[in-house]
């Protein structure tokens, strides 16, 4: 395989990333990379946490001979701007300058560009084609149809029960903290109700600052009128201990979509893409950062593009 740095110019600022292309001559079809949640870099990492998603995917990629962009987000590893005081519509407006960009590119078949979201990246994924149409196809990795709202008050339950049933030491002084701190589902109603009424760009929670703007602009997303409108054909994986997005979404988004689409709810597959055969908890998360990502994912998405290219 070939990595490039590529640098895309949108609303003012330049975006960094890599095209990454089959180590073999021509022009190929590309899967341009959304991210989640989070300041993340062009690989899906956060300082702290290290997904490793997006490089993984892109040079499984490769071998099938197809070519793929990730790209740092705005304000977050090499590229310009500030993350913290951008929306949601800001984020999307990025992708449409990357995707405009692939369709100029040399090595890049205009009319074989898919788009690949993952958690946040499936509902930009969809509003990319309604600005788009000519996108080839879409894949969503753990995708959502809820309004964030309730996403974020049942993710905090998750914590709470995760801290609950932690068990020895460990499990204690979890829950010591939490009767310190406060019930994880009280903090985060008390939080999303101050991210509504808060007229300011940014506002601090502990030692972080929130992106007041995006939590507004996602709030407001209604994702079943988003997917209700969508034509281009989809891949939609969802995983069956997903923690942070329901599973039975994937039948949800399949039955809102006008175009063709086709699912997988895959065994044991988390939020982070990793296998998890213990019973789904957000604090196994490190642990299963030091696996790889599940083969299965991969191959899913490979053999969808492979057909889709080949028909």
């Amino acid at each position: 395989m070939i990595e490039q740095e590529i640098v895309i110019h949108s609303a003012g600022i330049t975006l960094s990333g890599t095209l990454c292309l089959p180590d073999a001559e021509g022009c190929f079809p590309v899967v341009f990379m959304v991210h989640g949640s989070g300041c993340l870099d062009r690989d899906e990492n956060a300082k702290g946490f290290q997904l490793n998603v997006f490089n993984t995917f892109a040079h499984h990629l490769s071998e099938a001979g197809i070519a793929s962009l990730r790209y740092d987000k705005r304000g977050c590893g090499r590229s310009a701007g500030d993350y913290h005081t951008a929306g949601h519509h800001d984020l999307v407006d990025d992708t449409i300058a990357c995707y405009d960009a692939l369709t100029r590119h040399e090595s890049c078949i205009k009319n074989q560009v898919y788009v690949l979201g993952h958690s946040e990246g499936t509902v930009i994924a969809p509003q990319m084609t309604l600005k788009r149409p000519a996108i080839a196809g879409i894949i969503l990795l753990n995708p959502f149809v809820q309004k964030l709202e309730p996403i974020l008050i049942q993710q905090a339950r998750h914590i709470a029960d995760a801290i609950n049933g932690q068990g020895g030491i460990k499990g204690l002084l979890l829950r010591l903290a939490a009767k310190l701190v406060g019930d994880p589902v009280r903090i985060q109603r008390r939080l999303i109700q101050k991210l509504k009424t808060t007229d300011k760009p940014t506002i601090r929670r502990g030692f972080n600052k929130l992106p007041v703007k995006w939590f507004r602009e996602a709030m407001a997303l209604d994702p079943e009128t988003i997917f209700g409108s969508v034509t281009t054909p989809m891949l939609v994986v969802g995983g069956e201990k997903d923690l942070q997005c329901d599973p039975a979404d994937v039948a949800r988004i399949a039955a809102l979509a006008k175009g063709p689409v086709e699912t997988h709810v895959i065994k044991d597959l988390t939020h982070i893409l990793r296998l998890d055969p213990q019973p789904p908890s957000i604090l196994n998360y490190r642990k299963l950062l030091k696996m790889p990502i599940a083969p299965e994912v991969l191959n899913r998405v490979t053999e969808w593009l492979s057909s889709r290219i080949a028909g």
